[in-house]
């Protein structure tokens, strides 16, 4: 199981790029690749085989990467953009054990994918629809669950709503679910790669990073 670097960081709140970032997933994304190797011309792609997984809290950015950032690099790039960050390594090697309880933390793009049939269409086309009521999101974290290695022995929805942003001219909407509580863990080697690719869709958005920690 390849360790993880886990990096915590707070936002300078008198940064104005800072600010607009906050409210604009798509550029705070393209703001951290500075932070990675390989990721430092404008359009240059993050090393291969890293998967940046990260959601913002109300008092911190929370990053989960394969590779080392270095944060000091993107805050000599804007100044002040970054006003602290601590970092550590997360090795999952010992953590997940068949039948052991786990407290977690998920924000999640939670979409089923449903045919859709429009006047000419020859066959119907399969789009992507956002989940709404709370019922049917925590049976699609369950369906997540039986799939990627856990079982929910207990799960709340502090946060439910809808987010846009932009990249380039086009504007992306967002469905996003906060979800809270303790897994059991069923397969350890499933869920690993759960934590280290995330869950569900729009990852560079700010979605899917499994956060654990021990019940």
């Amino acid at each position: 199981m390849t360790a993880l670097h886990l990096s915590r960081l707070s936002l300078n709140p008198a940064s104005e790029q800072a600010a607009r970032d906050r409210r604009s997933p798509y550029a705070l994304h393209q703001m951290l690749r500075w932070a990675f190797p390989g990721a430092g011309v404008e359009g240059g792609q993050l090393p291969r085989g890293e998967r940046l997984l990260w959601r913002l809290e109300e008092r911190a950015l929370l990053v989960q990467s394969v590779t080392a950032p270095d944060w000091g690099a993107l805050n000599a790039r804007l100044p002040g953009y970054l006003e602290r960050w601590d970092m550590g390594v997360l090795n999952l090697a010992g953590s997940l054990r068949p039948g052991r309880p786990l407290r977690f933390r998920l924000r999640a793009n939670v979409t089923v994918r449903r045919p859709t049939l429009h006047e000419g269409d020859a066959a119907p086309k399969s789009r992507r629809h956002a989940v709404r009521g709370p019922h049917e999101q925590l049976d699609w974290l369950a369906r997540q669950g039986e799939r990627h290695g856990f079982d929910l022995l207990d799960a709340d929805i502090p946060h439910s709503g809808t987010l846009k942003t932009r990249k380039g001219g086009a504007t992306i909407t967002l469905h996003t679910v906060t979800f809270e509580g303790v897994l059991r863990v069923t397969d350890p080697d499933a869920l690993a790669v759960a934590v280290r690719g995330g869950l569900g869709h729009a990852k560079a958005l700010g979605c899917g990073l499994l956060s654990l920690l021990p019940a």
